[in-house]
């Protein structure tokens, strides 16, 4: 009798057990907030039913039912922690990796001459040195450690130019304007050293969404391949697009700026500069510049780090990648690009998003390129079964690809639409153009280098296709 009695006993702990697991599964998903109500009904009804089938398999007094029923017990008890874990870390990922464009950093560098004597800031004491214009932030930091004669530039080359020709003793510069220099003077990297590097951060008002409701979207996005592998910092705006949702009739517009396009930017006077120098002032001048040129409202910005594409393309285990001509790589010296099909690890996908110089269209192939990468990798990713076995690496990787202020409620809201609905979108890109010429800008107005002027057909155009989709209804 008590032997029947702890077995009863035992029976009725592993059914609380499975019940609670399921419940516990059930909490998890409803915390990701990304189901619609009937799903989270759907999921929630039926593992009520898987548990009362294990209930009566187990309650029943023959030998094979409740083996079947422990069984099913096991599965649902391994199925449910399957899910739990999984939900947690998608979880954790849309709270770190959302709405995390807290601040950006401005990283500002003391640099001398490579063969100088100079080591360290206080080497400096009663020296010269040359800074750039609106750059007294930095400059009053440095102050702090070491007092110096100051000479106020407002060209980067002429900045750059005396220093290598001895006029000066020291420059402090915003690191994202090396590598504007680098792409003038090549040999940037054996003239000078970095001797102290200051970085200030500066925190950005947090993006609360207007309604918690489905409306259109207006959202940048910029990308960087900068020097510098922290996505945080300020950088050049190198890949410029404007990515236009509606979902109200389903239609995506994806509206792509060169890098070079001469614009005005935003809160900046006197002569116009390349949109790609825009992104050194930060992410939302970039932003309102974009606003500026077309007419438009920007809700939300992503800037997105090629570098972290190194990572990510290791971790699916490399791809591959279809290149229309032969070229050797500027960016990963040795390797040699052929025309055709091109396997690739993390390392050459990175410098095959990067090149530019081996096309006669520069950075409008460039682009291209980098759309087949993430295209590739993407497709990695989604065939990929064993992928999940390296869903933390992922979800790391993913999150270090770039920052974003889209909060998760509008990326919830969406996604609970898309599931409710299951539509399918129509996707349209379009280019805005121009015509190359040799001009001054505003970072070098002594020193003409080459941009594009826009085509002001183009702009309108743009402007009034990317408000049609947007206003549609």
């Amino acid at each position: 009798m008590e032997k029947v009695n702890t077995l009863k006993i035992a029976k009725i702990i592993l059914c609380i057990i499975s019940i609670i697991i399921s419940i516990f599964s059930v909490v998890h998903i409803i915390k990701l907030n990304l189901l619609p109500s009937k799903y989270l009904i759907g999921i929630s009804i039926i593992l009520l039913i898987f548990n009362l089938i294990i209930i009566l398999l187990i309650s029943r007094k023959n030998k094979i039912a409740p083996i079947i029923g422990i069984i099913l017990m096991l599965l649902n008890v391994i199925m449910s922690i399957v899910i739990i874990n999984y939900t947690k870390k998608t979880n954790d990922f849309l709270d770190k990796y959302l709405g995390n464009m807290t601040s950006e950093v401005s990283k500002y560098d003391v640099i001398v001459l490579d063969k100088s004597s100079y080591k360290l800031i206080g080497d400096l004491d009663n020296q010269t040195l040359g800074y750039l214009k609106d750059e007294d932030t930095g400059l009053n930091k440095i102050s702090e450690s070491v007092k110096t004669t100051n000479i106020e530039y407002e060209d980067i080359f002429e900045l750059y130019d005396d220093l290598v020709d001895k006029n000066i003793e020291a420059i402090m510069i915003d690191d994202a304007y090396l590598d504007i220099i680098e792409e003038e003077r090549r040999d940037l990297s054996d003239v000078i050293r970095i001797i102290y590097t200051l970085e200030i951060e500066n925190t950005k008002e947090e993006v609360v969404p207007d309604k918690n409701e489905l409306k259109p979207l207006n959202i940048y996005i910029s990308g960087s391949d900068s020097r510098s592998e922290n996505i945080v910092n300020k950088s050049r705006s190198d890949v410029n697009m404007i990515l236009t949702i509606n979902p109200y009739t389903k239609k995506v517009l994806l509206t792509s700026i060169p890098r070079d396009y001469y614009v005005q930017v935003h809160g900046q006077t006197g002569l116009k500069d390349k949109l790609t120098h825009s992104g050194i002032y930060g992410i939302e001048t970039s932003s309102k510049t974009i606003e500026d040129l077309f007419g438009i409202k920007i809700d939300y910005s992503i800037k997105v780090g090629l570098y972290s594409i190194k990572e990510l393309v290791d971790i699916v285990g490399g791809i591959e990648v279809y290149s229309d001509k032969a070229f050797d790589s500027y960016h990963l010296k040795g390797w040699r690009v052929e025309e055709g099909m091109n396997q690739m690890d993390g390392a050459k996908a990175l410098a095959y998003a990067r090149e530019r110089y081996a096309y006669a269209s520069g950075d409008r192939h460039r682009i291209k390129n980098q759309q087949q990468v993430l295209e590739a990798t993407l497709k990695k990713i989604m065939n990929n079964k064993s992928l999940l076995l390296k869903y933390d690496e992922l979800l790391t990787s993913l999150g270090n690809l770039y920052r974003t202020d889209i909060p998760r409620e509008v990326i919830s809201i969406y996604v609970k639409d898309q599931l409710n609905t299951m539509a399918t979108w129509n996707f349209e890109s379009i280019t805005v153009d121009g015509k190359g010429a040799s001009l001054p800008t505003h970072t070098a107005p002594q020193y003409k280098r080459y941009v594009m002027i826009p085509y002001e057909e183009d702009v309108t155009k743009a402007s009034n296709k990317i408000k049609e989709v947007y206003n549609e209804r």
